[in-house]
């Protein structure tokens, strides 16, 4: 079952996250981020619950868009845990994403995976993504 995440998911979603994490993240840190994500308008994070376990998670956000007919919604994260990757919960948490994001007024949807990662990459490939060129990027001081 496929559900929007509550506070009570937050310890479950952290453990996920530090699956895919290449740096040690404080927990704590994560648990206020995930509380945040939890209560942002433009943004929806779900779980995949599997008898009463959480075995996945995706979050995905709006990002409103001047002179254009719909927004973009883009996928940060999805991630399955390991021993439940082949039970088909990564497509079903992303046309659960894709939903939230056309219920937001979405027309298109964008995802960078890791590309180190080169089964998420074909994942999403074979989920009827397109690669585009990379986007420009600049880390903003703290």
């Amino acid at each position: 079952m496929i559900r929007q995440a509550i506070d009570k998911d937050i310890d479950v979603i952290s453990q996920l996250c530090a699956l895919c994490q290449s740096d040690n993240v404080d927990k704590r840190q994560m648990h206020r981020h995930i509380r945040h994500l939890l209560n942002q308008d433009l943004v929806s994070v779900s779980v995949a619950e599997l008898c009463g376990l959480v075995a996945g998670v995706v979050v995905c956000q709006v990002i409103p868009q001047l002179g254009l007919s719909g927004h973009m919604g883009r996928i940060s994260t999805i991630i399955v845990d390991e021993p439940f990757r082949d039970m088909t919960l990564g497509r079903q948490l992303l046309v659960a994403a894709e939903q939230a994001l056309i219920a937001r007024g979405c027309d298109h949807i964008e995802v960078v995976p890791s590309y180190h990662k080169e089964d998420a990459q074909s994942f999403y490939m074979h989920c009827g993504f397109q690669l585009t060129p990379e986007r420009l990027i600049k880390p903003l001081a703290a």
